[in-house]
């Protein structure tokens, strides 16, 4: 196993295209860390210099204590697994799953050993004497992940290997591939666009925008805290919801107006500790933050956390939970930062729209119950202690 460096990395393409920009990511022996971030933000771009199969502009490559920039992708002893399965169609599994070997020139025993184990490590054993065409989609990721395993890289690069799957083979896939990697140690760099998968599988999490690292961390730091606006609507489903809002202090406290100034909350130490910044401002403007789960019934806040008057425009009951969809007269934040983060052009617009009328909708993420009716107003309890802060022009957070 090998660790994986990637320093200053720069990629730019023959049209001027600046793919990736001075990208810094140590991945370390027999880590797994996941490539995150919108569509067209460099994640596959990256992960295919680590490969070899795209040429670095500037920077340089380790993969262990050796610079690979100029080293072929058969040199860099890596193995890939891609979305599409790329299986020989009138090859056994186990044929598959040892070809690379036998263009290596590996001994038929030792291929065949190497085979059963990879099988029995993937449940493939009784399959191994298939075709591809007589397996389900899982199993033939399965057979491409048993051909990555059976060479025994230095590190494994996986690209979007689930997004062929549906929804519930996915999930199973998540846990298998996790496991899988704890269990062989393998240095792994994952990448994919459904940030689920990046919150649930990782070590760590990079987190690109348009080529630049935005931030790199554990999955719950990324979501606890965000260092920037990016990222903080990037990361959570449902998103976070954030909004334009206005700090003033009163009385030795800090309140943030919402509303257009028609609703003050009390913002708390605990916020503050995390956002000193907040503690500096008086009536400036901040992009104010707060996850679906910090919204809930106003009984279990302070009086002065409860956002009063709330008109219900959306509920969906979900068994375990119940989001409650709500009007707002606050403002949406509607920069390049959320832009990307939404990556959504129809969203966007939405919400520019949204932005237009003076007002926008949040999600409250409630226990399963009785659903308020929609269009009733309802008083939402803020947990005031979990609100993020942001420069409103720079996205940066406030710390």
């Amino acid at each position: 196993m090998a660790k994986v460096v990637m320093e200053d990395i720069n990629k730019v393409f023959p049209d001027g295209t600046h793919a990736i920009i001075d990208l810094n990511l140590d991945i370390e022996d027999s880590e797994f860390v996941i490539l995150v971030g919108p569509s067209g933000c460099g994640k596959s771009t990256a992960l295919r210099m680590v490969a070899g199969l795209e040429e670095i502009t500037a920077g340089k490559m380790y993969i262990g204590d050796q610079v690979v920039n100029e080293l072929s992708p058969k040199e860099r002893d890596i193995a890939m697994v891609f979305q599409s399965y790329a299986l020989y169609p009138h090859m056994s599994v186990a044929d598959n799953m040892g070809f690379a070997l036998k263009l290596a020139k590996v001994s038929k025993d030792e291929i065949d050993k190497r085979v059963k184990e990879a099988g029995e490590v993937l449940g493939l054993t009784e399959y191994l004497h298939r075709k591809p065409k007589a397996l389900s989609g899982g199993q033939r990721q399965r057979v491409a992940m048993g051909r990555a395993i059976v060479r025994s890289p230095q590190a494994f690069l996986m690209d979007e290997p689930l997004s062929n799957l549906d929804a519930k083979l996915r999930v199973q896939m998540r846990a298998e591939i996790a496991a899988l990697q704890n269990r062989l140690g393998v240095t792994t760099l994952y990448v994919t666009h459904d940030q689920v998968e990046a919150m649930t599988m990782g070590d760590r999490v990079a987190v690109l925008k348009r080529g630049v690292l935005a931030q790199v961390d554990s999955p719950q730091t990324l979501y606890d805290r965000p260092d920037n606006l990016f990222v903080a609507g990037f990361i959570g489903s449902p998103s976070m919801n954030v909004a334009d809002a206005t700090v003033r202090k009163q009385d030795g406290n800090v309140y943030v107006e919402l509303d257009r100034g028609k609703t003050s909350l009390r913002v708390p130490t605990e916020a503050i500790d995390k956002y000193p910044g907040v503690a500096k401002l008086d009536g400036s403007k901040v992009a104010m933050g707060i996850r679906p789960e910090n919204l809930g019934p106003a009984e279990e806040v302070a009086p002065d956390q409860v956002w009063k008057g709330r008109e219900v425009e959306l509920v969906e009951m979900l068994g375990s939970e119940m989001l409650v969809h709500f009007k707002t007269d606050s403002p949406p934040i509607v920069t390049d930062d959320m832009k990307e983060a939404i990556d959504d052009e129809e969203a966007f617009e939405e919400l520019k729209k949204q932005a237009k009328a003076g007002g926008q909708t949040f999600t409250g993420r409630f226990e399963p119950g009785v659903p308020p009716k929609v269009g009733s107003a309802l008083d939402i309890g803020v947990v005031a202690e979990a609100m993020h802060f942001f420069d409103a022009d720079t996205g940066v957070a406030l710390r």
